[in-house]
C-alpha cells in the first residue's frame, strides 16, 4: 500500500527528537500514523512523535508559561466560548439599537468572530490610528465598536483569545529555542508565523513540487455529470489491491452530499450496506444533523415551543425514542392531530389526545411527566442544564434501542464531550434559561464534526488543503473551473478595503490567489502517480470554463449521470400468476353500505378495505370540510323533521316558529358534533375558528330555509315514519346494517326513501349490473312498501333538489315520467326494477363472500381512491399497452 506521507521528508526531524508542527490536523495525524507503521518493523516499543498543529504547539506553549508563572493566570477560550461571547454582545448591541435589526444574529457574529481574528492574525493591532479607518462604512462603523466591546468582555471576564495569547508569547523573553519543522503549504498568518519563530528554532520542511503543464483536463456538461464520473473513475481506480486514491473537490460545500450518493450509488450502499461504504471524507457531518442528535434535540424543544406537523410526524416514527414502545397508539395519535386541522403540534394538545387514547400508555406518562415537572423553569448554569438534558433524554429513552449500530454508536460517544462544552460555554454567558440552553447545545452540536472512522486505504475525499502533504496512486481534481481555481477575490464586509490591502490579506489579492493556486496544483502534481482535473461547462444555464491554470489538453466527457444505466437495459417483466380468491371462512359476515359501494367500484377496493382493513389516507384538513358539513345537516334536519313530522304541520308553520325550529336544530347538531370531535382528541371549533364557526353555521340555517321552501312544493301529502333508524338486511352471508336518514309515507301508504346530500350523483348510478350507488337500492329491498327513492340534494352554492326514482312521488318533476322513461327502458314496473337490484347486489354480495379482488375498477373509481400504490393500476395498464412506458417525444 502506498504510504500516506511522503515520510521521508520528515523522517531527519521525526529521529531526531524534533517536533513537526503541520497547519492542518489531518496532516499531522497521518504523518503519525506513518512514523508509527515505519517503526513497526524495528521494534517492539515504538515512541510516540512529536506532531502538532500549529495552532495546539503554540496554545501548549502559552499553557506552560502561565503555569510557570511567566504569564498572568488567565484562561484561553475556545472558539466556541469566543462565539458565545460575540453572539452576547452583537444581542445585546441590537436591543439597545432603534431602527436596527439582523435577521440572523448568529450568522453576524460568526461573520465578526472570522473579521477580528483575520484582523489581530495579520497584526492590525499594530497599525496606527487603526480604528479611524472604520468610521466611513456603516458596517464597519458598527463592526468596530462591536470590537471594541469584545475586548472589554474579555478583560472582565479574565479571559484570553488565540490573538491575545500570542500577543502575550510574543512578550516572553526566551532564551532557548527548540527545534521544530515547519510544513509550509499553505502558508501561516503573519502573527502566528511571528510568534513560531520568537519561540523556535524552525526548519521549513517543503513538499515536493511537480509541473502540471501537461495535466489532463475533462470537461463534463454539468455538475453532476463530473461527480458521477469521479465516482466511477474512483471504484475502477481502487480495484488493485492497496491502492490509495484521493478525490479533491474545490467546491466541497456544494459537492460533497452529492458525490457521496454517486459513491453510494457506485458501491451499492444505499440501503443494507449503508455503513460498508469504503470512503474517508475529509469533512464529516455537524453532529446535529446526525438522525440521533437531531431527533434529541426536537423532543427537547417540543418542550418549549410547538413542532412543525411534518417534524413532528417524523419524531413518532424516531427509532431512538419511546414512541416506538406505543407503535399501536401512534397511528390514532397522528389520525387525531391531522383532524384537529392545526399546522403545528404542541406537547399540551399531544398529551390531550394521548391521555384518551390511552393514558396507561408509556407515551402518555413521559407527556405527563414532562408537563407537571417544574425542571425546565427560569433560568439557571449551563452545567446545571446538561443535568436537566440527561434526564429529559433519560426519560424519553434515548438513544432507544440497545444495539446502536457502528456509526451511530461512534456518535453517542460524542454525548459527554458535547455536554461538556455546552457546560464551559457558562463561565463566559450569565444564567439562561431552558430554551436558550438548548439553543446553545444545538449551537455546540452543529460546531462538532462528525466523521467515522474507515479503513486507511479507503477513498480519500478531501478538501484543497486537506489533500495537500498526502500520497496518492491517482488523484482527482473536481471543479477545476475559473473562479474557483484560483478563488474570486472577496472583501471582508466588516473591515475596510485599505485595511485588508495594507495588511496584505491574501483573500483581496488576485495575485495572491493566483500564486496559492498554483502552488497546490505543483504540490498536488507531485503527490500522485496520476492526476486528472476535471470542470463542468455550465452552471444554471451559463457557460463556465476550465481554469486559467490548466494548459493541458482538454478532453470532452460523454458521461452523463442521467438515466441512471440500471434504466437503460431493458425492461424486465415477469408475468405475476394469477392470485387465488381467499372466500371467508365466517358464516356470516357483517358490514355496512361502504361493504357493496366499494365491491361495485372495484374487488379489490373491497378486499383491501373491508378484509385487510387497510386505512385510508385522510387528506389535511383546512376549515369545515364537506363531510363535517354533511354531518352538521344530518343531525339539524333530523331534530327539525323529530318536532314537523309531516306535509301538513310544515304548511302550518309560521315564519317565526320556523326560523326557531331551524336555529335550534342547526345549533343543537352543531354542538353536538362538536362534543364527538372532543372526545376523540380535537376541538372543531378551535381548528376552523370562531368566525368561520359563525359563518358555518349561518349558512347551514340558510340551507335548511331553503329546502323546508323546497319541501312545501312537493305536490303529494306525506309524513314521515322513520328516521335514522338501524335496520339488518341479509344478503348472501353478509348481515349489512342499514340506516335510511328518512322513510316518508303518502296518503296511499306507498313510501319512499330520502338519503341527504351535498352533492347528489346522477340516477343513472343507481342502474346497471353494478350500481355505483347501491346505497337505496339496499334501502329498496328492507320494505316492499317502498316505491320511490330519493337523494335530497344540499349544495352550498347551487340550489337546493330532490333527485329521485319512482312513479308519482309529487319530488320532482320529471318523477311524472312513467319508470320504463326515468330507467330508460331498464325496468317498466318497480317490482322489475327492485327484482334486478335484488340479483345485482346479491351477485356483489357473492363475489364478496368468495372473496373476489380483481383489480378491475369501473370508470371513475379510481379518481378519488388512494390504494394505486397497492393495486398498482397504473403498472398494470402500462403493461396491458407497452406503448405507455414509451417517450412520446
Amino acid at each position: 500500500m502506498r504510504a500516506t506521507v511522503d515520510l521521508p521528508l520528515f523522517l531527519p526531524l521525526l529521529e531526531s527528537g524534533a517536533c513537526i508542527v503541520t497547519p492542518g490536523k489531518r496532516l499531522a495525524r497521518e504523518i503519525t500514523e506513518s512514523w508509527v507503521r515505519h517503526c513497526e518493523s524495528g521494534s517492539p516499543v515504538i515512541a510516540t512523535p512529536r506532531v502538532a498543529t500549529v495552532d495546539s504547539w503554540l496554545e501548549q506553549a502559552w499553557s506552560r508559561a502561565v503555569e510557570a508563572g511567566r504569564l498572568p493566570p488567565s484562561r484561553l477560550l475556545t472558539p466556541q466560548q469566543d462565539l458565545a461571547v460575540w453572539q452576547q454582545l452583537i444581542n445585546n448591541d441590537l436591543e439597545e439599537r432603534i431602527g436596527f435589526s439582523l435577521t440572523h444574529p448568529r450568522a453576524a457574529a460568526q461573520r465578526a468572530q472570522a473579521a477580528w481574528n483575520k484582523l489581530m492574525m495579520h497584526d492590525g493591532a499594530g497599525l496606527r490610528d487603526l480604528w479611524s479607518a472604520f468610521q466611513y462604512d456603516d458596517d464597519c462603523h458598527v463592526f468596530s465598536e462591536w470590537a471594541r466591546q469584545y475586548s472589554a468582555r474579555l478583560s472582565e471576564l479574565g479571559v484570553v483569545s488565540r490573538y491575545g495569547a500570542y500577543q502575550q508569547l510574543l512578550s516572553l523573553p526566551v532564551t532557548e529555542r527548540p527545534a521544530v519543522g515547519l510544513f509550509t503549504v499553505p502558508d501561516l498568518s503573519p502573527l502566528t508565523r511571528k510568534v513560531l519563530e520568537h519561540l523556535a528554532s524552525v526548519t521549513l520542511i517543503e513538499p515536493d513540487r511537480g509541473d502540471y503543464a501537461d495535466l489532463p483536463v475533462q470537461s463534463f456538461v454539468t455538475r453532476d455529470d463530473e461527480l458521477f464520473a469521479a465516482a466511477q473513475w474512483a471504484r475502477a481506480s481502487s480495484a488493485g489491491s492497496g491502492q490509495r486514491v484521493g478525490i479533491v473537490l474545490l467546491d466541497m460545500p456544494n459537492d460533497r452530499n452529492r458525490l457521496e450518493y454517486f459513491l453510494r450509488q457506485e458501491f451499492d450502499c444505499l440501503d443494507a450496506r449503508y455503513n460498508d461504504l469504503p470512503v474517508n471524507f475529509a469533512t464529516g457531518m455537524p453532529l446535529a444533523n446526525t438522525p440521533l442528535f437531531r431527533d434529541a434535540l426536537a423532543v427537547l424543544e417540543w418542550d418549549v415551543h410547538p413542532l412543525s406537523r411534518p417534524r413532528w410526524v417524523s419524531l413518532t416514527r424516531s427509532p431512538y425514542l419511546a414512541f416506538k414502545a406505543d407503535s399501536e397508539m401512534i397511528p390514532a395519535l397522528i389520525q387525531a392531530q391531522f383532524m384537529s386541522g392545526s399546522h403545528e403540534v404542541s406537547l399540551e394538545n399531544a398529551l390531550h389526545i394521548a391521555a384518551r387514547l390511552n393514558p396507561a400508555s408509556r407515551v402518555t406518562g413521559i407527556l405527563r411527566s414532562i408537563r407537571s415537572s417544574q425542571a425546565h423553569k427560569g433560568v439557571k448554569n449551563l452545567d446545571d442544564w446538561t443535568e436537566v438534558i440527561r434526564e429529559r433524554l433519560a426519560l424519553w429513552g434515548w438513544p432507544g434501542r440497545p444495539g446502536l449500530d457502528s456509526i451511530e454508536y461512534q456518535q453517542f460517544q460524542r454525548l459527554d464531550a458535547s455536554l461538556d462544552a455546552l457546560a464551559s460555554l457558562g463561565g463566559v454567558l450569565p444564567h439562561q434559561s431552558y430554551e436558550s440552553a438548548l439553543v446553545l447545545w444545538r449551537d455546540c452540536l452543529a460546531a462538532t464534526v462528525f466523521q467515522p472512522k474507515t479503513p486507511h486505504d479507503s477513498i480519500q475525499v478531501l478538501g484543497p488543503l486537506e489533500a495537500v502533504g498526502g500520497r496518492f496512486d491517482a488523484l482527482r481534481i473536481c471543479g477545476a473551473q475559473r473562479g474557483v481555481l484560483p478563488a474570486r477575490p472577496r472583501v471582508e464586509p466588516f473591515l475596510p478595503v485599505a485595511i485588508q490591502k495594507s495588511l496584505g490579506m491574501a483573500d483581496i489579492d488576485e495575485s495572491a490567489l493566483t500564486e496559492e493556486a498554483h502552488t497546490l496544483l505543483q504540490v498536488w502534481f507531485a503527490s500522485s502517480l496520476e492526476v486528472i482535473a476535471s470542470f463542468h461547462s455550465a452552471e444554471q444555464g451559463l457557460p463556465r470554463h476550465a481554469s486559467a491554470l490548466l494548459s493541458g489538453k482538454v478532453s470532452e466527457a460523454n458521461t452523463s449521470w442521467f438515466p441512471p444505466a440500471r434504466w437503460a437495459g431493458p425492461l424486465q417483466v415477469e408475468p405475476a400468476p394469477e392470485d387465488a380468491s381467499l372466500p371467508l371462512e365466517t358464516p356470516e359476515t357483517t358490514g355496512g353500505i361502504s361493504l357493496i359501494r366499494d365491491q361495485a367500484a372495484c374487488p379489490f377496493r373491497a378486499f383491501a378495505r373491508h378484509q385487510l382493513n387497510l386505512p385510508s389516507l385522510q387528506p389535511t384538513v383546512i376549515g369545515i370540510s364537506a363531510s363535517e358539513r354533511g354531518t352538521f345537516l344530518h343531525e339539524a334536519l333530523f331534530r327539525l323533521w323529530r318536532q314537523i313530522e309531516s306535509s301538513e304541520a310544515l304548511t302550518s308553520l309560521s315564519p317565526e316558529a320556523e326560523k326557531n325550529l331551524i336555529e335550534e336544530a342547526v345549533s343543537g347538531a352543531m354542538q353536538q358534533t362538536e362534543s364527538a370531535c372532543e372526545a376523540r382528541g380535537y376541538s372543531l371549533r378551535e381548528r376552523v375558528g370562531s368566525a368561520c364557526w359563525q359563518l358555518e353555521q349561518q349558512l347551514c340555517v340558510d340551507l335548511l330555509a331553503q329546502w323546508l321552501r323546497h319541501e312545501r312544493e312537493r305536490s303529494v301529502s306525506f309524513r314521515v315514519v322513520e328516521m335514522e333508524q338501524n335496520q339488518t338486511l341479509q344478503l348472501e352471508g353478509l348481515s349489512l346494517t342499514l340506516r335510511p336518514d328518512r322513510i316518508d309515507e303518502f296518503e296511499d301508504g306507498r313510501r319512499a326513501v330520502i338519503d341527504y346530500k351535498i352533492r347528489a350523483p346522477s340516477r343513472t348510478r343507481w342502474l346497471g349490473k353494478r350500481p355505483q350507488e347501491p346505497q337505496l337500492p339496499l334501502y329498496s329491498l328492507l320494505d316492499p312498501k317502498i316505491q320511490g327513492i330519493a337523494f335530497a340534494e344540499l349544495p352550498a352554492s347551487d340550489p337546493v333538489q330532490f333527485i329521485a326514482l319512482g312513479e308519482s312521488l309529487g319530488l320532482a318533476k320529471g318523477d311524472n315520467k312513467s319508470l320504463e322513461q326515468q330507467t330508460r327502458s331498464i325496468a317498466a314496473a318497480w317490482p322489475d326494477l327492485v327484482a334486478q337490484w335484488e340479483a345485482s347486489l346479491q351477485q356483489l354480495a357473492r363475489e364478496f363472500m368468495a372473496g373476489e379482488a380483481t383489480v378491475s375498477p369501473q370508470p371513475g373509481a379510481c379518481d378519488y381512491c388512494d390504494l394505486a400504490s397497492v393495486c398498482r393500476i397504473n403498472e398494470l395498464s402500462a403493461n396491458a399497452d407497452p406503448a405507455a412506458l414509451e417517450d412520446p417525444a
